[in-house]
C-alpha cells in the first residue's frame, strides 16, 4: 500500500513537472509559430511535418498546445496566487477580530458562496468582456473566499490555545503572534487547498475558453481549442483529444499532489 500511494504521489509530480516543462521550454523547442496560418495544409492529421496536426485554419496543434500549456499554467498560478494572499489577509482580520469585522467579511464570504463559483465567474466574465484582466479577475472574486473561511477558522481554532491566549495576555502583537505561531500551521493546509485551487483554476479556464468568454482569440488556449475542434470531430478528432488530455494530465497531477499533501498534513 505504500508502495502504491508514492507511486500515486510521484506519477502526480511527474505529471505536473511534464505541464511546466512544455509550457516553459516547448515554446523555446518548438519552431511553428501558433497564430500562422496555412489553409493549404488545413486539417491535417500528425505527421512528420506536424506531430500533431493541423487545426482547420492550418495551425500547428503542437505549437498551439505548447503555448496554450504555458498560458494556462501562468494565469492558474496567478489567479491562485492573489486568491491566497487575499484569502489569507481576509481570514486572518477576520479570525483576531472576533467582533463586527468578522461578521462582516464572513457574510460577504456567504454571499459569494451562495452562488456556484463557475457561475459566477462565467456572469463576471461575460459582463467584463473577454482579456486577461476580465478573466483573473473574474476567477478571483470566486476563489479567495474557500481561503478566507479556512484561514479564518483555523486561527480561531489556534488562538483558543493556551499559550496563544498567555501571548495576548503578555501584550504581545497580533502581527507578532502571526508571525511565529500562526503562519507555520497554515502553510501546510494552504499547500493543499492551492493545490487543489490549480486543478480547479484550470479547469475553469478551459470552460470560459470554451464558451469563447475567456481569453480573445486567436490566443492559443486549451478550451478554446476544444470548442474550436468540436465541428471537426469526426474527421479530425486530434483537435479535441491532445488538448482534452492536456488538461486531464495536469488537472490529475494537481489533485494527486493534493491528496498526498493533505495525508502529510494530517
Amino acid at each position: 500500500m505504500r508502495v502504491m500511494k508514492r507511486f500515486s504521489l510521484w506519477f502526480g509530480i511527474s505529471l505536473i513537472g511534464l505541464a511546466f516543462l512544455s509550457g516553459m521550454a516547448g515554446p523555446i523547442l518548438v519552431n511553428e509559430d501558433p497564430f500562422y496560418q496555412d489553409l493549404d495544409n488545413a486539417l491535417n492529421p500528425p505527421g512528420h511535418e506536424y506531430p500533431l496536426g493541423t487545426d482547420h485554419l492550418g495551425r500547428s496543434v503542437l505549437s498551439r498546445l505548447v503555448f496554450g500549456t504555458r498560458r494556462s499554467l501562468v494565469l492558474s498560478a496567478l489567479c491562485v496566487g492573489l486568491s491566497v494572499s487575499i484569502g489569507t489577509a481576509a481570514g486572518l482580520i477576520a479570525g483576531f477580530s472576533k467582533g463586527w469585522m468578522d461578521i462582516v467579511i464572513m457574510r460577504f464570504v456567504d454571499g459569494l458562496l451562495a452562488f456556484p463559483g463557475i457561475l459566477l465567474a462565467i456572469v463576471l466574465a461575460g459582463t467584463l468582456g473577454s482579456g486577461t484582466e476580465s478573466l483573473v479577475a473574474a476567477l478571483v472574486l470566486t476563489m479567495w473566499c474557500d481561503y478566507c473561511r479556512l484561514i479564518r477558522n483555523i486561527t480561531y481554532s489556534i488562538l483558543s490555545t493556551p499559550y496563544m491566549e498567555a501571548g495576548m495576555l503578555l501584550g504581545f502583537s497580533s502581527l507578532f503572534l502571526t508571525r511565529r505561531y500562526i503562519i507555520g500551521q497554515l502553510i501546510p493546509q494552504l499547500f493543499t487547498l492551492a493545490s487543489l485551487g490549480m486543478g480547479r483554476t484550470i479547469l475553469n479556464v478551459s470552460s470560459l475558453g470554451f464558451l469563447g468568454i475567456g481569453l480573445k482569440p486567436p490566443t492559443p488556449e486549451w478550451g478554446a481549442m476544444i470548442s474550436q475542434g468540436i465541428p471537426y470531430l469526426t474527421e479530425a478528432p486530434y483537435l479535441v483529444v491532445f488538448p482534452g488530455a492536456a488538461i486531464l494530465m495536469t488537472v490529475l497531477g494537481f489533485q494527486l499532489l493534493a491528496v498526498f499533501a493533505n495525508k502529510g498534513s494530517e
